[in-house]
């Protein structure tokens, strides 16, 4: 399994602000990526969908903000995966892991 530090980082902040910063980043630094394998992209944002959720946030209203800075070639799906009410992580091939640190991430494909 492969940790995915930035949704452990930004639970374990415990700010919203620290998810908006994390996924516009990784966002703009693999747009190409993304576009070339839009599956890649939803693995992506799903740990990040499942912090929203778990820091007591509405995804969509984070999602929303995130995508006003997102490429404008992701901005859609970025808007869209917001809105999703099915991100578990079984489905999307991660797994949150409690520790001593606070929860952990983890990518299961």
């Amino acid at each position: 399994m492969k940790h995915l530090a930035g949704p452990t980082r930004v639970a374990r902040s415990g700010h919203p602000g620290a998810l908006t910063s994390a996924l516009l980043d990784k966002l703009l630094a693999r747009e190409d990526e993304y576009l070339a394998d839009p599956r890649e992209l939803m693995l992506t944002l799903a740990p990040y969908h499942h912090v929203a959720r778990w820091l007591g946030e509405d995804p969509s209203e984070l999602f929303d903000t995130v995508a006003s800075g997102a490429p404008a070639t992701l901005r859609d799906a970025v808007r869209t995966f917001g809105r999703r009410d099915d991100i578990e992580p079984d489905k999307f091939g991660f797994a949150v892991v409690e520790t001593a640190e606070g929860p952990e991430y983890f990518r299961t494909l």
